[in-house]
């Protein structure tokens, strides 16, 4: 939908995606702020998404201050969960206006992206959607079939774990249906900045759950296999405009 109003262009899918009829996926924007206005463009996303996004009519849409990573500074405009036959709806006139002079006025879009939750690799012990405070771990892929495979293998085997021990925090896992700057993302919701002091995600005491489960040695493989098929790993930590 926001494409019509950003013009960006979608990629052609490389490869053949199938979804199920409910499937949970988000649209999301980049944006950089134009001359460093952070008041005027929170004040924007909120009047717009309370206007166009407020998931009566439609897909409710939030925006969240990137706090860590490449993107640090920016701000992430999400809308969903949506799917792609939302996109074939037409704005109106007040609907692009509304968004130029209330967002696009002081930001510019630098990536749009959409990523579809994968369930089979998520653990969502309280079945929620969106987060208020995330940390996204978000992986660019190297580019083929068994680069991807091997990928999954390594995070469906923390999924595996987290199960087995009851985690009490979710790991939501997204894959792009896209070739774009990151087809795989991770996302940990979290409630105080003091999660942080137990590690990065997962804790401190994960990866001994991790290698009893799996074998001695298996934290180190995990690190190999990402290395050996990623280009890297970003770790960004976002909380929500309110």
């Amino acid at each position: 939908m926001i494409k019509r109003i950003i013009g960006i262009f979608i990629p052609i899918l490389t490869c053949a995606t199938l979804f199920a009829q409910d499937y949970v996926m988000f649209n999301l924007t980049t944006l950089e702020l134009r001359k460093g206005q952070n008041a005027a463009l929170q004040t924007g996303i909120k009047k717009h998404n309370a206007k166009y996004h407020n998931g009566e009519d439609g897909a409710k849409a939030y925006a969240w201050y990137v706090h860590t990573g490449p993107d640090a500074g920016n701000y992430v405009w999400g809308m969903g969960p949506v799917q792609f036959s939302h996109m074939d709806g037409d704005l109106s006139p007040d609907h692009v206006r509304d968004w130029d002079n209330n967002v696009a006025k002081y930001a510019k879009v630098t990536e749009n992206s959409f990523m579809v939750r994968d369930e089979k690799m998520t653990y969502n012990p309280k079945n929620e959607v969106v987060g208020q405070n995330i940390l996204v771990k978000r992986f660019k892929v190297k580019f083929g079939p068994r680069h991807m495979n091997a990928v999954k293998e390594v995070v469906g085997s923390i999924t595996n774990v987290l199960k087995k021990t009851n985690a009490d925090f979710a790991r939501r896992v997204y894959i792009s249906p896209f070739r774009a700057k990151y087809e795989l993302m991770l996302v940990y919701p979290f409630d105080s900045w003091t999660r942080f002091e137990d590690g990065q995600g997962l804790g401190a005491d994960f990866w001994e759950a991790y290698e009893k489960i799996n074998g001695k040695g298996s934290q180190q493989k995990v690190g190999e296999i990402l290395e050996n098929h990623t280009h890297g790993i970003t770790n960004e930590v976002m909380t929500m405009v309110k």
